[in-house]
């Protein structure tokens, strides 16, 4: 254990300490409240806080709608057929009509608000600092005059970000405020659909850009170039700036400057205006100005409901004493080899603040809600193939449910785009999500080499989170009016989109997998890819199980039947791994980031392969050779959400070491000295593992599915002991505290309707027994399971006795 250092500011119980600024915007300090973001750069004579808006896509100009082409899908089918894949990936483009594969509109910074002081004597005692529980940041330091701090946090209840700025002593601090664009930057997006510098895009998309100062208030504002209608026109900011005592001197460069002050609050507010002859900045100063001004009230109201959320889980696996150290030493001695246990508890716990701060009206995005650039990779949009995904996987079980609600009212929003693709591309009813949005839900994502337009799995994993939210939750109405009305929608898609081929089974054509093309080809342009099977079958299960609980679909549910019935089986290749394509044409490719084909386990066990130990241990070869081909032996580290799929999978088969494996990696090569996440090796920016990464975590503690809850399904050996509070399980269970050493488990669990539910532990039972100490459930056939009656409302404590047993005995099993 490394011996623990002092630093100028209090480590948080919940949170990290640093003790360098940022270098660089993607190393800034963040917080949000879901509809604004913040990111502070740390840098104690000349900082910049980039703010944004959650919904602040640029206009790129009005959304082209995909012409209809439903006339030539038998000619793209007949060229798959015929093993000509590129031909039918570039009939499929030149009949889009575009030019270029086509991102949505990019998300963009807002603005800047730029802090200048200066210094007597050297700049010492530096420490930055966020706390999770109350998602304020801090910046500290000093001079010869003595302490100067930065707090800084944005508002869940007042709808706004503020800012304390602080000196030593009367007099002491003196600063220069301004609202400006983001600083100038060579930044460049060398994607060949973008090509493009940051200082050229924002040139090309902004202008009439006007910073102004009056005594107590900054603004700024801008208007869009490429506006089109329904898009934004504009953008205005506003800061109020109360000084205390010292005096203040609006600028003609639009800055404020502050003399002879020792205290300075901030308040600053965005708005997007639909109508650019609309200024919303006098509404703005006006409700800036009906503020309270004392920070610690002000904290404690934005505290209350940010913390409430955050504080309703928490991971103990041993963490220690270590957390008392500088997150650059925490991240400099945890290696693959030994993993430092306090950086896993702060990374669990980062992820989970770094997600809810970044989830207001809208899930987020590749960057969260944050971002420091024009040109920001993939456009910083929403990525439905495998990013969104893995930033919102661990809400319902991370006991967020709330915040799933942004997702699913946002993928209603796109709907009526949805059907068009579905339409004009597949001559079918239903929906199809593409693998990009932003502003609009329209396939513009495929180029020649690009099969994005064959993709079909994407509005099938967005049902899995309807049915998920109404599984974890009970909430009976959202199934009724939300979640069942959109798994139909998908399973009618299906229904039109499929069709049987000469030995009765279904065919899919075309698909693509996920970004990836089969080694003996050319093209993504593929059929039978096997995610969009499993997409499927799930879909049509859910959709089924749905319509039995409220009663409805008597008629449908014989068809879906039918369907799942002639689904094409799992198949498995020459190396023993499940094939990626469910036929013997394509061959995989597994040395490629993705890792669709393990869909089936990205969160649960189907019965088809729970009750096939050839198919489990293909998946359990895939992962492996997952693992070998793109991860232990690839220091670039591409795409770390592929880690969270594979841990995925492998905590579904009960394969502790393997998770562990994905973890070890995770956790090593894809978080900043901020603990923001990144896509690639300490670089680039992403939150997808911010929600990723606790999914595998609790994933690996505890799994679920309605009446049944498995509990340290896959523990690593690193773990004897630990920990786990407040998650959600299936069937709207919640775990107020699962605690494990050794053979002993104890466990919490409260559910608000009586049921009946199958506990499922790691090795055979010896004993359970209650809160009094009366034997408590009934035994099952099955010696690691007892069925426990769940009371309406109330606790029900037990503690397990485990007898010993060999390593991986019920693995296989357990789920």
């Amino acid at each position: 254990m490394s011996t623990t250092a002092t630093f100028p500011l209090p480590v948080p119980a919940r949170g990290f300490v640093s003790s360098q600024p940022a270098r660089i915007w993607e190393e800034g300090l963040i917080c949000g409240n879901g509809t604004l973001g913040a990111n502070a750069l740390s840098r104690p004579l000349n900082e910049r806080i980039i703010f944004t808006h959650e919904r602040l896509f640029m206009p790129m100009g009005g959304p082209v709608v995909p012409p209809d082409q439903s006339a030539h899908l038998a000619e793209i089918r007949r060229l798959i057929d015929q093993g000509n894949y590129r031909e039918a990936c570039e009939l499929q483009f030149r009949l889009s009509g575009q030019k270029r594969f086509m991102y949505p509109d990019f998300f963009v910074p807002a603005f800047d608000l730029t802090i200048h002081t200066e210094s007597q004597g050297e700049v010492c005692d530096y420490a930055r600092s966020v706390d999770f529980q109350t998602g304020e940041a801090t910046v500290h330091w000093a001079d010869a005059r003595g302490a100067y701090e930065r707090r800084m946090f944005v508002s869940r209840k007042h709808g706004v970000a503020v800012l304390l700025l602080t000196g030593p002593r009367p007099a002491s601090l003196d600063c220069r405020l301004r609202l400006e664009p983001r600083e100038p930057s060579n930044e460049f997006n060398d994607d060949s659909d973008i090509c493009m510098r940051s200082d050229d895009m924002f040139a090309e998309h902004f202008g009439d850009i006007r910073s102004a100062a009056t005594d107590s208030s900054l603004s700024y504002s801008c208007r869009l170039l490429k506006a089109y209608p329904g898009s934004i026109q504009a953008l205005e900011g506003c800061a109020r700036v109360v000084a205390a005592g010292g005096k203040t001197a609006p600028q003609t460069d639009g800055s404020l400057v502050i003399k002879g002050t020792n205290r300075i609050l901030v308040f600053v507010d965005i708005r997007l205006l639909r109508d650019a002859g609309k200024s919303q900045i006098e509404a703005m100063r006006e409700s800036l100005t009906a503020l309270p001004t004392d920070f610690g009230n002000l904290l404690e109201a934005h505290a209350s409901l940010h913390g409430e959320m955050f504080n309703r889980v928490r991971l103990d696996i041993g963490g220690g004493a270590d957390h008392a150290l500088a997150i650059e030493e925490l991240l400099a001695i945890s290696t693959c080899e030994s993993i430092n246990r306090a950086l896993i508890e702060k990374m669990f716990d980062a992820g989970r603040h770094n997600i809810l701060s970044a989830t207001g009206e809208l899930p987020p995005n590749l960057q969260g809600v944050w971002g420091g650039t024009y040109v920001p990779a993939w456009a910083s949009d929403f990525t439905h193939n495998g990013n969104v995904p893995s930033a919102i996987g661990s809400m319902l079980m991370g006991n967020m449910p709330e915040l799933m609600l942004a997702y699913t009212s946002y993928i209603e929003s796109l709907i009526p785009d949805l059907e068009l693709n579905a339409r004009h591309l597949f001559g079918a009813r239903g929906v199809v999500l593409p693998s990009r949005t932003t502003t609009h839900g329209y396939n513009n994502a495929l180029n020649p080499n690009f099969a994005g337009g064959m993709w079909v799995a994407g509005a099938g994993w967005a049902a899995h989170f309807f049915y998920d939210y109404f599984l974890y939750t009970g909430n009976s109405e959202f199934l009724a009016e939300h979640a069942l009305p959109f798994m139909e929608r998908v399973a009618m898609f299906f229904e039109g989109y499929l069709y049987e081929g000469p030995d009765g089974i279904l065919v899919f054509s075309p698909t693509q997998s996920p970004e990836n093309t089969p080694r003996n080809t050319d093209s993504q342009a593929t059929f039978n890819a096997t995610m969009d099977v499993a997409v499927a079958k799930e879909l049509l299960r859910n959709t089924i199980a749905a319509s039995r609980e409220l009663g409805r679909n008597a008629d449908k549910i014989p068809v879906w039947e039918k369907l799942l019935a002639r689904m094409p089986d799992y198949m498995i290749d020459g190396n023993g791994a499940i094939k990626e394509w469910l036929t013997p044409r394509l061959e995989n490719n597994d040395a490629h980031r993705h890792s669709s084909h393990l869909y089936a386990l990205f969160d649960d066990v189907p019965e088809e392969i729970c009750a096939s130990p050839q198919l489990r241990a293909a998946f359990r070869r895939s992962i492996e050779h997952k693992l070998d081909q793109h991860w232990r032996n690839d220091q670039r580290g591409l795409m770390s959400f592929g880690l969270v799929q594979l841990g995925q999978a492998a905590a579904s088969l009960g394969e502790g070491e393997l998770a562990y494996d994905c973890l070890k990696h995770l956790v090593n090569r894809f978080w900043l000295g901020n603990l923001a996440s990144t896509h690639n090796h300490r670089s680039l920016f992403n939150m997808d593992i911010s929600g990723g990464m606790p999914a595998v975590i609790i994933r690996m503690l505890v799994a679920s599915t309605p009446g049944r809850i498995m509990l340290l399904p896959a523990l690593p050996k690193a773990w004897p002991r630990g920990t786990l509070e407040g998650v959600l399980c299936r069937g709207a269970i919640r775990i107020d505290r699962l605690r494990w050493d050794g053979n002993r488990v104890e466990v919490k669990l409260h559910s608000d309707r009586p049921q009946r539910i199958t506990l499922v532990l790691p090795a055979s039972i010896d004993r359970i027994i209650d809160a009094e100490g009366q034997p408590a459930g009934a035994a099952t056939d099955h010696p690691n399971e007892h069925t426990i009656g769940l009371p309406a409302g109330r606790d029900v404590s037990l503690e397990v006795l485990l007898r010993a047993c060999s390593p991986g005995e019920f693995r296989g099993h357990i789920t």
